[in-house]
């Protein structure tokens, strides 16, 4: 299409609207602009592309001066929309609120590298959405009315760059008003329009080590308002501006820059902005199809530690993730798998969760001591230029569709610690303060890393006593790892060697990995955007004959090996499983894979001592069916003889003597009588003797 190149820049827009068409010979901006007096739109979004096919100049004059190719093409907007349909087009609730939105601009700019260069240019930055201020009313055209009496001139002003202006002078040559004017807030010709600021931040996984993360304010104007949110990815198109720093006189000559925004495009709803070309995706295609895929993904996770082939395994499977579902009462099914590793010092957990945190397509670190519970769910805010509250959303939102790892996770406050029970199962985190009540998404599965309360583990003392986590915390994890450092001469020498030839450069067999972190990055992303894997009626049977059984093993000893919480849990594990090989179908082999993960859990964290049975309660509250039987023996045996004795104090020693006739030793007695002085149930009225509470 020739374009006139002496015609101005408002005729030149508007013969892109009328006259572009796409490969299919479809007017498209034609059919958009009449949709939109249908609907009652108020903005038309223009693909960039288009626009540069079509006319190169007024492209190239949009990035360069996009102040004023706005208003020609608005301008434009308006005569096309005024030929389609006259009365939208000239209506007094639409006037001037009309614009063109210009989408797919080409060179997004890094947040970090944003430069007084490009101040008045049209530009894209990527970014999160960490803060939104309510919505408010916008004045674009005020009418003011003059307040000397007897005069009472109307006053037409416009309203430029956001700032409230009232006339310098009564038009009136009868009149020397120059300070008193009214605004009519209700007259017909006063045009709002709606306002809310946001904050655009870097995203947490392309942040160099060691830096703070860059944000910049950004302005969303009419019907760009609420179409992002807090914890949203999004790219932000708009003009760079720049804004005094600072009130008070003797200001400094450096500026505050802002966006005034053009358009918005949330990438929430998808994975991971990974691209992923035609080559890459036959290659990944074709390592799905090598049989024993499974291993060599586990052996390509962090092939320097030696070892930890389960651990590994695990985290691999939490970084796939099951499918979330909704559903058809509405109730949402979770698809991401939570995991714990408790270890002794300097076995590597760190490290863990440091390459998982690289090998993520969208992972976020951080340490349990230095977070807060605004820090990892979300804070209220108080904007320091308006002096209102605001949304900040934390690490779990920032996270949201990833993986957030929480190094160090037993040294956390108790009380910020609890506050990420809602995002554990629920994945929502709930605000309700400052007058603000929101409720923001964390879909995001959760690694965590924690010492044992004494240092090291004791396998004399329970898990509740090793593990310095409340139970609420404990139950919400599908998979709890106890990571031990058990001399062995064997093992000791192989990893020595290991290290030693790390540390010399050396690549041994083991740690080459199969799979490039690269490759292996984008091979997760691929296979959570286009494998959704549900369960074939073999795999549901598989998972059944499980759970009953366990259950089973629960009613015959009234202690309980397995809770519905660990169903889901396999059935999350078992689609992770089918998904690392790009399968649709969850198979009997991919359950089993699960059931392995899962019953190894459960074996070191949850298994009776004495009798050898998965017991759930022992990893929750330290006592086992065992345990419970023979604590009741002793209270009986307090009772018996507080009741037949001469007072109602009872010796320890007599009862230990009566606890060894039913095969109780001494320590369990004294651990029984310290539970029951902590609980309040017991007390010592001297040294020796106790007495029931």
């Amino acid at each position: 299409m020739h374009i006139d190149m002496q015609s101005s820049p408002s005729e030149r827009f508007r013969e892109f609207f009328q006259a572009y068409q796409d490969e299919n010979g479809r007017h498209i901006y034609v059919e958009q602009v009449q949709k939109m007096s249908l609907e009652g739109l108020l903005s038309l979004f223009v693909n960039y592309d288009d626009l540069l096919r079509f006319d190169p100049v007024s492209a190239k004059t949009l990035r360069e001066k996009p102040e004023d190719t706005f208003k020609a093409a608005d301008d434009a907007l308006v005569e096309v929309l005024t030929i389609e349909d006259p009365i939208y087009a000239s209506s007094d609730e639409t006037a001037g609120l009309f614009h063109v939105r210009f989408s797919n601009l080409p060179d997004l700019v890094d947040l970090r590298r944003l430069r007084s260069v490009h101040l008045g240019k049209l530009l894209s930055v990527e970014g999160i959405i960490i803060r939104q201020s309510i919505v408010k009313p916008l004045l674009i055209q005020g009418i003011f009315q003059c307040t000397r009496k007897g005069c009472e001139e109307i006053h037409f002003v416009p309203q430029e760059g956001g700032y409230y202006t009232e006339p310098s002078k009564c038009n009136n040559p009868q009149c020397t008003n120059t300070s008193s004017f009214k605004l009519l807030t209700k007259d017909e010709n006063t045009i709002y329009t709606d306002f809310q600021s946001v904050t655009v931040q870097e995203k947490p996984e392309s942040l160099p080590p060691g830096q703070i993360p860059r944000s910049v304010p950004a302005r969303l104007i009419g019907d760009l308002v609420d179409t992002v949110r807090a914890g949203d990815r999004a790219i932000v198109s708009g003009i760079l501006r720049m804004k005094v720093k600072g009130k008070q006189k003797g200001k400094l000559a450096t500026f505050d820059p802002w966006l005034d925004v053009n358009f918005v495009s949330s990438r929430e709803k998808e994975f991971e902005e990974i691209d992923i070309d035609p080559d890459t995706e036959q290659e990944i295609l074709e390592l799905s199809t090598d049989i024993n895929i499974h291993r060599r993904i586990v052996r390509s996770v962090a092939p320097s530690i030696y070892g930890m082939e389960m651990i590994k395994e695990a985290l691999i499977t939490v970084l796939f993730g099951g499918v979330s579902r909704v559903a058809p009462d509405g109730m949402k099914q979770r698809g991401e798998s939570n995991l714990l590793m408790i270890g002794d010092p300097g076995v590597a957990k760190s490290q863990l969760l440091q390459y998982v945190h690289r090998l993520a397509p969208r992972g976020l670190l951080t340490s349990g001591k230095a977070s807060s519970a605004a820090g990892l769910t979300a804070a209220v805010i108080r904007d320091a230029e308006t002096g209102e509250f605001g949304l900040e959303a934390g690490a779990l939102v920032l996270a949201d569709r990833g993986v957030c790892m929480i190094d160090e996770f037993d040294k956390m406050n108790p009380t910020d610690r609890s506050s990420i029970h809602e995002a554990m199962e629920q994945q929502t985190v709930s605000i309700a303060k400052a007058g603000i009540v929101a409720q923001l998404n964390a879909r995001t599965a959760i690694i965590a890393a924690a010492n044992p309360r004494f240092g090291r583990y004791e396998d004399s003392r329970p898990p509740v006593e090793n593990i310095n986590l409340p139970p609420t915390i404990l139950s919400r994890f599908d998979l709890i790892y106890i990571i031990r450092d058990v001399p062995d001469v064997e093992t000791d020498k192989r990893m020595a060697r290991h290290i030693l030839e790390l540390r010399r450069g050396h690549v041994i067999e083991d740690t080459e990995p199969t799979i490039t972190m690269d490759l292996l990055r984008k091979y997760i992303s691929y296979a959570k955007q286009h494998v959704q894997p549900s369960l074939t009626d073999d795999a549901m049977e598989r998972i059944e004959q499980f759970y009953l059984n366990l259950r089973k093993e629960s009613d015959d000893s009234s202690a309980i090996a397995i809770t519905p919480r660990y169903l889901e849990a396999i059935i999350r594990l078992s689609e992770s499983q089918a998904r690392m090989a790009l399968k649709e179908d969850v198979t009997i082999d991919h359950v089993e894979a699960a059931i392995n993960l899962l019953r190894a859990s459960l074996e070191q964290a949850g298994k009776d001592p004495v009798t050898g049975r998965v017991d759930i309660d022992y990893l929750l509250s330290g006592t086992t069916k065992t345990s419970r039987s023979k604590m009741q023996i002793i209270i009986d045996i307090m009772k018996e003889e507080s009741r037949v004795g001469s007072s109602d104090v009872v010796s320890i020693r007599r009862i230990k003597e009566l606890a060894k006739e039913q095969n109780i030793d001494d320590d369990f007695v004294d651990r029984v009588i310290n539970q029951l002085r902590s609980n309040g149930e017991i007390y010592s009225p001297s040294d020796g003797f106790v007495k029931l509470a």
